[in-house]
């Protein structure tokens, strides 16, 4: 896989997991394993008769989060996913959250890379006049299976709407999505073996925190020995293949 498409897919499935991970924590009141965002949130907003709301955000999160790593809907997803990128980043700014509003900046970033990588087809939308327009999109090319992202997609917004009254339901609908959108992204037959490598532990990394709670003592330094690796194995593969 060329370069800008590999980095380009694992943007795709980090932005997809944090966020669909971190709706199903808040629909879980907090025990569904996740990285970063407050769990809290349905339980503040619902001291102001805000919990509707709270649970629309949080599933809109799961929602957004499964479409944008599911590869055949990212497009759509990351489309999506700007404005709750954006709302979330100004809502950490006017709170003066010590630390979050960097994290969150450097989600947006990655957001609108994601998008530039499909500048050939989404163009129009700012140059209306423009006459060449790129169908399907490059992920669509290189990920044209239609039933393991959906599949995926159906798990996660399943956990979603469960979340509150069964975790375990929740959590093992959450993994199935997850296993789901890696099927996926195994579909592609033309990875290099480093790739498949830093896919393989990047699926491990996430199914670690996401069953984060049955083994507690080990969990961070599984997930820091993991993460180290998986970046070690990316320098190698980029000087290796700069293509």
């Amino acid at each position: 896989m060329k370069t800008k498409d590999f980095y380009a897919l694992l943007i795709r499935l980090f932005l997809g997991y944090i966020f669909a991970s971190a709706g199903l924590c808040k629909l879980t009141d907090g025990q569904f394993g996740q990285l970063i965002g407050p769990p809290w949130l349905i339980k503040e907003l619902a001291k102001y008769d805000l919990e509707l709301f709270g649970q629309f955000i949080a599933f809109s999160q799961v929602l957004v989060g499964m479409m944008v790593m599911s590869q055949r809907y990212s497009v759509l997803g990351l489309i999506m996913l700007v404005p709750v990128n954006v709302s979330i980043l100004m809502v950490t700014i006017s709170q003066n959250w010590k630390g979050t509003p960097y994290v969150d900046s450097v989600f947006v970033a990655l957001n609108i890379l994601a998008l530039l990588y499909e500048w050939k087809s989404l163009k129009f939308l700012l140059l209306p006049d423009t006459l060449e327009i790129k169908v399907p999109a490059k992920v669509n090319e290189l990920f044209p299976n239609v039933w393991w992202g959906t599949l995926g997609i159906g798990f996660g917004a399943l956990g979603g709407l469960i979340g509150a009254w069964s975790f375990p339901a929740a959590l093992t609908f959450g993994a199935l999505a997850f296993v789901s959108m890696y099927v996926n992204v195994f579909t592609f037959q033309s990875y290099f073996l480093l790739e498949k490598i830093i896919l393989g532990l990047s699926g491990v990394a996430i199914l670690t925190v996401t069953f984060a709670g049955f083994f507690q003592k080990v969990m961070m330094l599984l997930l820091g020995s993991l993460i180290l690796l998986v970046f070690v194995l990316l320098l190698i593969r980029t000087f290796l293949h700069k293509k």
